[in-house]
């Protein structure tokens, strides 16, 4: 999909960049994060594509670099339980999305391939 710089783009990139920060500097975030260092060891970036809060966990689907959707359901109380993590390659990933959330996904490869060139 070629992003044309709508504000519906501008927006999504405004959150992802948000949500990359607080995934990778925020305390709470540590548990996912290290899920996907240890899913994917040679990971550089990752970006929240989806965030579903249950009652007593959370949902998140992550892109990782530009090749992976990654799904990590974390129980929020019992860090005992293990976690449910579920891995897509983006092609696959994409298929039967709403044309906004195919636009998310790439704006959010758009951020990733940028991050590895810069090696952020």
């Amino acid at each position: 999909m070629k992003l044309k710089g709508t504000l519906t783009e501008q927006a999504y990139r405004e959150q992802l960049m948000a949500s990359k920060s607080h995934l990778f500097n925020d305390i709470s975030m540590c548990r996912f994060l290290n899920i996907i260092r240890e899913t994917f060891p040679a990971m550089k970036t990752a970006h929240v594509l989806s965030w579903t809060p249950e009652q007593g966990e959370d949902i998140i689907s992550f892109l990782v670099d530009t090749h992976s959707v990654i799904k990590i359901e974390l129980d929020r109380y019992d860090k005992t339980i293990a976690p449910i993590v579920d891995v897509y390659p983006i092609e696959n990933w994409m298929k039967g999305l709403s044309k906004t959330f195919q636009i998310k996904i790439a704006v959010a490869f758009d951020l990733a391939k940028n991050d590895l060139i810069q090696g952020n």
